[in-house]
């Protein structure tokens, strides 16, 4: 064998291994995305619609491939059962009461299954079955948005024959927006509300300043209030006034005894109320005794004349004189 054959067939088998190498990397790398190297438990979710998820889509938990979809199973109408091949320790994360729920890889992307881990104390086994949460069918939410469609044509014309209702001024938010009677009358009973506002401030400063003058005043009614001593005097009075009231009636009472005395014509007054003759003659008594006495200051006038009663007038007109001037001398050595 020549050279160049021994040179073709070194590169024959080195061509020949290198594909080998990467056949065997290829096969592992994708063994290894498919879980096939590694050991995995199976977990089943029963759904009413899957919205096109297929075998060997993926699984995600909290942002991570934990597995892909073995089977998906159409048990009846509506009853879809899903079998989900996770690698094995993930069950660690995933409790008995763990949702699965179908998404989307991105926004056009293909389907997957996203598992949120749940939270209860016990961890999910070998073909456990969890919870799912089916995504509405996208029929269903065609009917619902058309439904909304029409609900929003129909809120928008009700909407606009009551903007114009309201632009006529009927109503009483048109008649608010209008300027009508209605809104005319809220603005008067505004002001009068702002009237009585300004009255009440008004009257609560007059109030403090009357409360201000009680507190520090020197009236009457401030000092009844800050005064202690004057509730003494006052109740002392008010005793005394009571004890008065009380006198009164005494004196009341007796006068109408007294009165009672006067109209009986068996005693001295009532004889000179009633006996109209003997009314006369004690008139003519206190005549005679007034004349009487005019007489006798006649007499007295006439004794001092004479002149033997003379001296002794004379040392009683001295005597009394002594006494003024002892007086007069007294009162001026007071002062």
């Amino acid at each position: 064998m020549n050279t160049s054959e021994i040179s073709k067939q070194v590169k024959l088998g080195a061509f020949v291994l290198g594909g080998l190498f990467l056949f065997v990397l290829s096969v592992f790398f994708i063994g290894k995305e498919s879980s096939f190297f590694n050991r995995t438990f199976t977990v089943s979710a029963v759904f009413k619609n899957v919205e096109g998820l297929q075998q060997g889509d993926n699984v995600w938990l909290s942002g991570v491939k934990i597995g892909t979809v073995a089977n998906v199973e159409i048990v009846k109408e509506g009853k879809v059962v899903v079998s989900f091949s996770l690698r094995d320790k993930q069950n660690k994360f995933i409790r008995k009461n763990a949702t699965a729920s179908i998404g989307s890889d991105g926004f056009i992307g293909n389907k997957i299954v996203v598992v949120r881990p749940g939270t209860a104390q016990e961890i999910i086994e070998d073909n456990d079955t969890i919870n799912s949460l089916s995504p509405a069918d996208t029929q269903e939410l065609i009917n619902i948005a058309k439904d909304v469609g029409e609900n929003t044509r129909t809120i928008t014309a009700e909407l606009k024959a009551l903007i114009a209702k309201m632009n006529k001024g009927e109503g009483i938010v048109g008649d608010l927006l209008n300027d009508g009677p209605l809104a005319r009358d809220i603005k008067l009973t505004v002001a009068n509300l702002k009237m009585t506002g300004e009255n009440t401030r008004h009257a609560s400063s007059e109030l403090t300043a009357l409360l201000y003058n009680v507190q520090h005043g020197n009236g009457l009614l401030a000092t009844i209030i800050t005064d202690t001593t004057f509730a003494a005097t006052f109740q002392q009075a008010m005793g005394n006034v009571k004890l008065v009231s009380q006198r009164s009636a005494e004196v009341a009472s007796n006068f109408q005894k007294f009165s009672a005395k006067l109209n009986n014509s068996e005693n001295a007054v009532g004889v000179l109320m009633a006996d109209t003759a003997f009314a006369h003659t004690l008139t003519r008594t206190m005549s005679n005794t007034e004349h009487a006495t005019e007489k006798l200051d006649e007499n007295m006038l006439a004794l001092r004349e004479n002149f033997l009663f003379r001296g002794y007038f004379k040392r009683q007109a001295k005597k009394e004189k002594k006494e003024k001037e002892a007086a007069l001398k007294t009162a001026l050595q007071s002062n």
